[in-house]
């Protein structure tokens, strides 16, 4: 049934849909309270309980508390009906995670990347070890509902060589795994990932934001992921903090790329070493023009002054670009996800900067949270995301690539 959830659109299936988003969102449900917030008529609801229930997509075997009379069935979903497979590859660190359909993670491999390869090579690579983990696990590929794919550093850097498309990806990875396979954007997979396992029932309106080598966004309105369709994921990195500030590389002066991304915070750390500055950097590495990321955040884990430094100010702005967005969009919950958010005070300071900035506008009632699961949350929301496919009418303002 879980393959005609994205297949079909009659008016049955649709009705399906409705009622295992909302079993699924409230994690157990009463019949009564299914009735009220479907619409549906009391026989309906029953006779789609029954088939959800046949197909072993949900279950009904707890009680909830009596208020008076018999205990009511709870509904839940079957979470083991089907696995996911997400696959977040970056310049650094590539994942590959495994769960279930409540986007619990059930096994996942982390992959530090080398050199730079022709991404087909890459491709193959993710392909055997997704295979293998299957394996480990005692999973078929027939028991996976599909893949979810975040290229997102992969086609940066393709991008201006080769014409390689989402499409490719797709087609390529299907033909030798054959399942459903999607390729989106990691902030869109993250916020829909930290979205669904911690402020589905609490957010109207959510945004995430992400600081690495792109800074990037995703909002969240009503359930439905209201950014990215454009595929300018990264134009939160490239709002203007700064008219008077360095050239980025999209030809503007300065982005907030040039302040708080990870290339600028890595420039500035090299500058500050040639300068002959003190810091631990020098006894890590012999030559500062090839220090890279992990040699960085070695430093800043042993409280390194010039790492410490550059990344408070990295901080700082990034505070001054999201208390901007937070004034232009208005969100209620504000996560902020990313190699640099457990850094350091990084996030700290940027929370401490948008508070200052806010605090002219006691009506806007936005929390700010740090991402809650770290560095496995884009393939998560990766493989949830071929969840929301089946379960939702993909197209322009629901969920995009």
């Amino acid at each position: 049934m879980l393959e005609a959830f994205r297949t079909s659109q009659s008016s049955k299936i649709k009705k399906l849909k409705i009622l295992y988003n909302l079993i699924r969102k409230h994690e157990s449900i009463t019949v009564e309270e299914l009735l009220l917030q479907s619409g549906m008529k009391p026989a309906t609801c029953a006779r789609l309980l029954e088939e959800l229930s046949k197909d072993n997509l949900i279950n009904s075997n707890e009680l909830g508390e009596s208020t008076g009379g018999r205990k009511p069935i709870l509904y839940r979903i079957n979470p083991e009906q089907a696995y996911l497979i997400g696959i977040e590859v970056t310049n650094l660190y590539s994942t590959i995670v495994l769960s279930d359909l409540n986007l619990k993670e059930i096994s996942h491999k982390k992959i530090q990347m080398g050199p730079q390869t022709a991404i087909f090579d890459i491709l193959d690579m993710f392909t055997e070890q997704l295979l293998e983990l299957l394996n480990e696990e005692g999973k078929e590929i027939s028991d996976i509902l599909g893949i979810g794919i975040s290229v997102d550093d992969l086609l940066d850097q393709v991008s201006q060589n080769e014409e390689i498309t989402a499409s490719d990806i797709e087609n390529y990875l299907t033909a030798k795994i054959p399942t459903y396979v999607m390729v989106g954007s990691g902030v869109n997979f993250a916020a829909l990932a930290e979205y669904r396992l911690h402020y589905w029932q609490t957010s109207e309106r959510f945004l995430l934001t992400t600081g690495d080598i792109e800074i990037r966004s995703a909002e969240i309105v009503d359930g439905m992921m209201a950014s990215g369709y454009s595929g300018m994921t990264n134009a939160f990195g490239h709002t203007i903090i700064d008219t008077n500030g360095s050239r980025c590389y999209c030809g503007s002066y300065g982005c907030l790329h040039t302040y708080s991304s990870l290339p600028t915070i890595k420039a500035k750390i090299m500058q500050e070493l040639k300068q002959g500055k003190p810091s631990v950097l020098h006894e890590l590495t012999s030559d500062p023009e090839n220090i890279d990321y992990f040699t960085i955040f070695q430093a800043l884990e042993q409280d390194d002054p010039v790492c410490h430094d550059i990344l408070k100010n990295a901080a700082y702005y990034y505070g001054i670009a999201l208390s901007n967005l937070i004034l232009t969009t208005q969100p209620d919950t504000v996560v902020c996800g990313g190699t640099l958010v457990p850094k350091g005070t990084f996030f700290e300071d940027v929370k401490k900067t948008v508070e200052e900035r806010l605090r002219a506008f006691p009506k806007i009632k936005t929390t700010i949270h740090p991402a809650k699961e770290s560095y496995e949350i884009v393939a998560q929301g990766a493989g949830g995301m071929v969840l929301e496919r089946f379960l939702t009418r993909a197209g322009p303002g629901t969920y995009p690539r």
